[in-house]
């Protein structure tokens, strides 16, 4: 086999590959889209979220370790 068709063959395998990873990503996107749940487990029991950037905190955080932003303090909702 000479340089060229290995190259070809390499390329050829390539977008494939490509081809195969778009597919995936396309499918797991419509499954979401379409409300089906996400193989990952989150809870949110014990987190608080910052009203600035969203994400979630221990309810024992002063500041967001994300964005330093100050959390709501627990008295607040009493």
């Amino acid at each position: 086999m000479d340089q060229g068709t290995a190259i070809v063959l390499i390329t050829i395998a390539a977008l494939l590959g490509i081809t195969a990873t778009v597919a995936i990503v396309g499918r797991r996107d419509r499954e979401v889209e379409e409300g089906a749940e996400s193989p990952f487990a989150v809870s949110s029991e014990g987190m608080t979220a910052c009203r600035h950037c969203g994400r979630g905190n221990l309810v024992t955080d002063d500041v967001c370790l994300y964005c330093g932003t100050p959390l709501p303090n627990h008295e607040e909702f009493g």
